[in-house]
């Protein structure tokens, strides 16, 4: 999707001249240097991409200048410029937006550059930000009406096999352009009516409708500066799990499988809006978030991973859950459980059937497993809950062993121990059982 060095130019890009702001002065452009807090987008680092490079990579559109060159995505240029004429025609033909708009990219090109953590290429940078946010937004709007009409459209880019292969792109880290600049091209058509006579909502409700994400008004509350960062605010909102716990790195959690055995009752977090990162351990209840489990899961939850890894690692909740859910389900068998308790669900909205020629709980599992590879060290979140789940286990186990003995020593004494003659006698075989097994071992090794 990403345009060749100058496929863009031989199409009629529009001639806007430069609108200088008035109120833009020296001192103005200090503050477009990047700060401390910055939004910034990350190429992904060598050691987490190499355990799943097309889990980071676009597969049908370049968005920003990290992917714009490749000549496997240059093909979508054309439908970038076909989304302008069609974005056009919303302001009846008038091209005031848009060249105001034009000249904010131009007037905020160093701010936006300074969102991405790679050196960028200026030369075409205003051009290339101008068609992929238009894109990006005119996509939001003629989804939107979609959903708004409940009717189908003609446009195959909101077909479902298409419509979650781009869903998967434009969530990429690597595949973004600040959401400040989407905002501003946004602005006149907000609270408007469509054709369909409905009023536009604000552009992050929009973009959640897009990316099926339930809207929380906490997301006003949060600043969010791209579309990777607005998944996982989905994923986390605003819970903040406790990192104090001095516990170690553990070496083994048990199974979910093993934790029902000892009487661990696994259940599904009831509550609708509920983020990832709720889960419970009261009692013997574990209470853990739907897991929905899908086409793009993966991609969503690598990009995740990997933006807190770059931008916050002290704050890398999403992979302090997915270690978590790493310990439960150290073999296929123990995502059966899982699964059969609606913690990780197989729905995914028009988000692509799972399909695969091994069995569905291999599959999830050998997922999860990977997804730490590269990660490093998460925040310990959830070891204070792993490690009561182990004692709870050695606690159960200690139990039903005691349990054992209690339930059979009764008949062990009637049957091999009736009397000193019988009890001496089954003391004596056992001697000779033990060191016959002795002299054949000591045989072997001298062999």
């Amino acid at each position: 999707m990403a345009p060749k060095k100058g496929q863009l130019g031989k199409i009629n890009a529009p001639s806007f001249e430069t609108k200088k702001d008035e109120a833009s002065n020296d001192s103005e452009v200090e503050d477009l240097e990047r700060g401390p807090d910055q939004g910034f987008i990350y190429e992904v680092p060598r050691n987490i991409r190499q355990a799943n490079p097309k889990a980071y990579t676009p597969l049908s559109i370049s968005i920003g200048p990290l992917h714009y060159r490749k000549t496997n995505l240059a093909s979508m240029a054309k439908y970038k410029v076909g989304y302008q004429v069609k974005f056009l025609q919303r302001n009846s033909g008038s091209k005031e937006p848009l060249e105001s708009f034009w000249s904010f990219i131009e007037r905020n090109e160093k701010k936006i550059l300074n969102y991405y953590e790679a050196l960028i290429d200026e030369d075409e940078f205003v051009k290339m930000i101008f068609y992929d946010a238009l894109f990006i937004v005119e996509l939001f709007l003629r989804n939107y009406e979609k959903e708004v009409k409940n009717s189908d459209v003609k446009d195959f880019l909101l077909k479902e096999t298409w419509s979650a292969g781009l869903r998967r792109d434009l969530i990429l880290l690597e595949n973004q352009i600040p959401m400040f600049v989407l905002e501003e091209l946004y602005k006149p058509y907000e609270n408007h009516k469509l054709a369909s006579d409905a009023s536009v909502p604000s552009f992050l409700k929009l973009t959640c409708s897009y990316f099926d994400i339930p809207w929380d008004p906490q997301f006003e509350h949060i600043e969010i500066p791209h579309f990777t960062a607005l998944q996982r605010c989905h994923m986390t909102k605003t819970q903040n799990p406790s990192s104090e716990t001095k516990i170690p790195t553990l070496k083994k959690v048990y199974g979910a499988t093993s934790l029902q055995e000892v009487g661990v009752e696994l259940i599904v977090e009831p509550n609708q809006t509920a983020c990832l990162l709720d889960i419970k351990f009261e009692g013997k209840k574990l209470k853990i978030p739907k897991l929905t489990v899908h086409s793009n899961t993966e991609a969503y939850l690598r990009n995740v991973m990997a933006f807190e890894m770059c931008h916050c690692p002290d704050e890398a909740y999403v992979c302090a859950y997915i270690e978590l859910m790493n310990y439960l389900i150290p073999t296929a068998q123990d995502v059966k459980p899982l699964i059969e308790k609606g913690i990780l669900s197989k729905e995914g909205k028009h988000e692509g059937r799972l399909v695969t020629t091994i069995s569905t709980d291999i599959m999830v599992q050998r997922t999860i497993k990977k997804l730490m590879q590269g990660i490093g060290e998460p925040p310990p979140c959830y070891r204070e809950t792993a490690n009561q789940l182990n004692q709870l286990y050695k606690e159960g186990r200690k139990r039903k062993v005691t349990l054992f003995i209690k339930k059979n020593y009764g008949i062990l004494k009637r049957v091999y121990f009736p009397n000193l003659w019988r009890g001496t006698g089954t003391a004596a075989a056992f001697m000779v059982v033990i060191f016959t097994i002795i002299q054949t071992v000591l045989a072997f090794v001298k062999d």
